[in-house]
């Protein structure tokens, strides 16, 4: 009798072409009627981790056993009625079990995948009372079932990516699928003053002539001008003198609101993209670069009622006093406030996450070498600028679950924006269909319902 280590592909072949000759007496029939079908006999699947080995035992003893892809998985026998089999690589293949007298008695189908038995086991630690179940199909993991809330979602499929790298399936289901609603509150007040005074000087006549002062430092058209001509003889006399003093206040108050689901990642831009200059080999392309109030944020609701928040909102805005011009192109500059943050926060809390203060002060003087030294007469040989400016920012974000309120929708005629009718705007000169809100103060406007 043959022992159960000869499992080779030599039996098997042997087997096939004691097939293909016996198949071969029956020349004569159609090619369409010669079909080969297996024996009709037990067959089974076993599910074999990779690079893991699993015993098994067979209802009855065994003569030889054949394993028709070894580079799959490894056959050895324990005895005449047990064996293992060691997973080598992912794939299918079968085991064909042959008993006393040569009889095929049992094919088994193998398949080798990821441990799935071992994931489930992780599972029910990690996450004791939560229905969840790993299936092998094919070279990826599925994982199936119904969890309390999407923090479980969320960290079995990260414990399952450790598995399977990039061969993960969820079809993992939530309960009660927890959407976060974000408000967000963002104040900007800055206030700037500028005073500009430029000299011009010009004294000539025919033979020489000296000149003093370029107007103004800035590039601001000056508010005023004092200017005198005069001279003796052939030579001429020319001041002039330039002022310019500039202030101004904005204010700059976003109230953007965001929902998204527990886990997902949400994003919001109310603003504008300006064209942007980009030198490449072929000259100069334009590329949109955005600007204006900008949120990202990712919620995660806790096990305990918390809300995880993963936040960068960020407020810019064009700043046309440092542009720059390149090529005859003016390339516009950007006040950028930003900030980053992670925090948890009980629903319905407020938290300001940024606040800034910043106090700016410049001054720029231009004068003629040691001239614009002189004590009074010095004056006319020197220009000078000032410029400061302050700046506050303060932002305020308050996560809180949605609610049934949230999904009802406000009707569209009783939005602001709707246009007059033409009596109203005609007649009544009423060219808004209500009037601006007043400034109902800081602390209004960075509360959530926006009242005292």
């Amino acid at each position: 009798m043959t022992s159960l280590n000869q499992i080779s592909r030599t039996a098997f072949g042997a087997l096939f072409l004691m097939v293909a000759a016996t198949a071969g007496l029956t020349g004569a029939a159609p090619a369409g009627a010669q079909t080969l079908s297996s024996e009709a006999v037990l067959r089974r699947t076993i599910h074999v981790p990779r690079d893991k080995s699993l015993s098994f035992r067979l209802p009855q003893a065994a003569s030889k056993i054949v394993i028709a892809q070894p580079d799959i998985a490894k056959v050895t026998a324990t005895s005449d009625s047990s064996f293992y089999v060691q997973g080598i690589e992912f794939g299918s293949t079968n085991l064909l079990v042959y008993g006393p007298g040569g009889r095929l008695q049992e094919v088994i189908d193998i398949r080798v995948g990821y441990d799935s038995d071992g994931l489930q086991q992780d599972f029910t630690a990690a996450f004791p009372g939560e229905t969840l179940k790993v299936r092998n199909l094919g070279e990826v993991l599925m994982l199936a079932g119904e969890v309390s809330n999407t923090g479980v979602q969320a960290g079995a499929e990260k414990i399952a990516e450790k598995y399977a790298p990039d061969s993960v399936i969820s079809r993992i289901t939530v309960r009660a699928s927890q959407q976060v609603v974000l408000e967000v509150r963002i104040l900007e007040a800055s206030r700037n003053a500028l005073q500009d005074l430029g000299v011009n000087l010009n004294v000539a006549n025919g033979s020489f002539s000296v000149l003093s002062g370029s107007g103004l430092i800035g590039v601001t058209p000056p508010a005023g001008a004092f200017t005198t001509h005069g001279g003796s003889g052939d030579t001429r006399i020319d001041t002039q003198i330039q002022a310019l003093e500039e202030k101004g206040v904005v204010r700059t108050l976003a109230k953007p609101n965001l929902v998204a689901i527990s886990g997902e990642k949400a994003s919001f831009l109310a603003g504008g993209e300006f064209p942007f200059p980009v030198p490449t080999r072929d000259g100069i392309t334009i590329e949109f670069r955005p600007y204006g109030v900008k949120l990202n944020f990712t919620p995660k609701v806790q096990d305990n009622g918390w809300i995880r928040l993963e936040v960068a909102p960020e407020v810019s805005q064009l700043d046309p006093n440092n542009s720059l011009t390149v090529g005859g192109i003016n390339i516009p500059a950007l006040t950028v406030r930003r900030a980053a943050t992670t925090l948890e926060l009980k629903p319905g809390d407020s938290f300001a996450m940024a606040g800034l203060f910043q106090h700016d002060y410049q001054n720029n003087t231009a004068q003629t070498p040691w001239l614009g030294d002189v004590p009074v007469l010095g004056a006319l040989f020197r220009s000078a600028r000032f410029k400061r400016s302050e700046s506050e920012l303060l932002i305020i974000v308050t996560p809180r679950l949605a609610t049934a309120e949230d999904r009802q929708i406000t009707p569209v005629d009783s939005l602001p924006g709707r246009e007059p009718s033409k009596t109203d705007l005609f007649l009544k000169g009423k060219s808004h269909d209500r009037p601006l809100p007043r400034d109902l103060g800081p602390i209004a406007a960075i509360t959530p319902t926006g009242k005292k």
